[in-house]
């Protein structure tokens, strides 16, 4: 009887699989772990403009959303937003949050970048409504994925890709 030895075995095949596999998610996971961070930012300021839609109706007032483009000096590698209300003439912070200072702050649909110091175009008002808007963050380099947090008229908030 002949012995055929022209191909490879079973596991040998699997071997090899296993191991690319490996190699390919190793690979992969730097850009896996900066996109989790971003979108764990983007679900927090989420969560804080639900909060400020949901203080605006209880509260009876205005909260207004603001978002630096650069950090404080107090706060290392981090850039403030905060919601504020007008009592008296006068700004009252309600609520403060922050974002990495390794992304790049975005306006609007289409995406624009901020380039003023802030970015203070949501409201939401104390019957529900809101004057609407998107911030999009992303990482710094020209092919990054944007991500954005975008507010309608109704004060809903969404978050995407």
């Amino acid at each position: 009887m002949k012995k055929y030895e022209g191909g490879f075995s079973l596991i040998e095949l699997l071997l090899v699989i296993t191991i690319m596999g490996i190699l390919l998610t190793i690979s992969f996971r730097p850009q896996l772990k900066s996109d989790f961070e971003i979108k764990q930012q983007l679900d927090s300021l989420a969560a804080d403009l639900r909060w400020a839609r949901n203080k605006a109706i209880l509260d009876n007032q205005t909260y207004i959303f603001r978002i630096y483009t650069v950090k404080e000096s107090s706060a290392a590698n981090k850039i403030p937003y905060y919601f504020y209300v007008k009592e008296n003439d006068q700004k009252i912070i309600k609520k403060k949050g922050y974002y990495s200072s390794d992304l790049i702050l975005y306006k609007t649909l289409s995406l624009k970048v901020v380039e003023a110091e802030y970015y203070e175009w949501i409201r939401f008002n104390n019957t529900a409504t809101a004057r609407g808007g998107t911030v999009g963050l992303a990482k710094a380099h020209p092919n990054a994925e944007k991500y954005k947090v975008t507010v309608n008229q109704l004060g809903r908030v969404k978050v995407e890709k």
